[in-house]
C-alpha cells in the first residue's frame, strides 16, 4: 500500500524504508510515526525479510520533530498530552523492536528525533559531511522520544554533552563518541551499506536476530522507565514561562529571552 510519508520496498530479502518528506527536511510528525509503526509491524511479520535499510529522500536524514507537534500538545491536559506522546513513543519502539538487523544510511542533517530514529538501528553508516545535534534544550524541550537509546550507545557523558548543550557535531566526532559504526565519503556511502548488507545476508538470519535481541534485552526495561520519566517531566516543563517563550520566539523568528521561570 502507498504511504504519505515513507517509501517502502522489499527486494532480495532486504526491506528499504525511506523517509519521504524532503520538502520539510524530513521532519517528523505523529502521522509519520504512525505509518512507521505500520511498516515496522509488516516487516516483523515477514520472515522472508532478513535485513532492513533506513534512509531518507533528499539532502537530509531528518531535521527532527516538527516543532508544531510540541506546541500543539503544550495546552493539553496531562491525560491527552500523555496519550499523544506515548503514541509517538510506541511507534519508535515498534521500529526498534524489529527482529531483523537495521542499517541506517545517514546524510545531511541528523537532528533531534532524527538522532533517536537512527539510534534504533543496529548499524549506523554516515556520510563524512553529515551533521548531528540534539538541539531541543535551546527551545526548552527535553529529548522525549527515548534519549536513553543514545545514552546506551555512547555513554552518559557524551549524551549529556549533546543534550544539555544542544551543539552540532561532525560525523567524525560522532564516530569517536561511539554513535556511528562507519563514516564514508558521501559518494561511497551507499556502496559501504551494500558491503555491510552482504556480510549480514551471508549469516544465518535467526542467529543474527537472536544476538540482536540478547544485546538489547538488558537495557529494554531501563528504556521504558526513562521514556515514562521523559513524558512526565516534559509536561511540567510545558507549564513554564520559558517554554512559552521558546515556542513564541521560534515562530516569531527572534532570539528567546529565558528567565528560569
Amino acid at each position: 500500500m502507498p504511504f504519505a510519508h515513507w517509501q517502502f520496498r522489499i527486494a532480495d530479502r532486504v526491506a528499504t524504508v525511506t523517509l519521504n518528506r524532503p520538502g520539510t527536511g524530513n521532519n517528523i510528525n505523529l502521522d509519520c510515526l504512525a505509518e512507521l509503526k505500520f511498516i515496522s509491524e509488516a516487516i516483523q511479520a515477514d520472515a522472508s525479510i532478513h535485513a532492513v535499510v533506513l534512509r531518507s529522500e533528499g539532502k537530509h536524514f531528518s531535521v527532527g520533530m516538527d516543532v508544531a507537534v510540541i506546541q500543539q500538545m503544550a495546552g493539553q491536559p496531562f491525560e491527552a498530552y500523555a496519550e499523544h506522546l506515548r503514541a509517538g513513543q510506541r511507534c519508535i519502539d515498534a521500529f526498534e523492536a524489529i527482529q531483523q538487523p537495521i542499517v541506517a544510511e545517514i546524510r545531511g542533517f541528523c537532528i533531534g528525533a532524527g538522532v533517536i530514529l537512527a539510534a534504533c538501528a543496529d548499524f549506523r553508516l554516515s556520510s563524512a559531511r553529515a551533521v548531528y545535534s540534539l538541539p531541543e534544550v535551546q527551545r526548552s524541550i527535553g529529548v522525549i522520544m527515548g534519549l536513553g537509546r543514545v545514552t546506551r550507545i555512547m555513554g552518559t557523558a557524551n549524551t549529556k554533552r549533546m543534550a544539555m548543550l544542544g551543539e552540532k557535531f561532525s560525523a567524525a566526532e560522532m564516530q569517536q563518541m561511539g554513535f556511528l559504526t562507519q563514516v564514508a565519503p558521501d559518494e561511497k556511502l551507499s556502496a559501504e551499506v551494500d558491503i555491510l548488507l552482504k556480510k549480514i545476508m551471508a549469516l544465518p538470519p535467526k542467529a543474527v536476530s537472536l544476538n540482536k535481541r540478547i544485546a538489547d534485552f538488558a537495557s529494554a526495561e531501563n528504556l521504558r522507565q526513562s521514556q515514562l520519566f521523559e513524558l512526565e517531566q516534559q509536561f511540567h516543563l510545558n507549564q513554564t514561562q520559558d517554554f512559552k517563550e521558546a515556542m513564541q520566539s521560534f515562530f516569531e523568528k527572534r532570539p528567546p529571552r529565558y528567565r528560569g521561570v
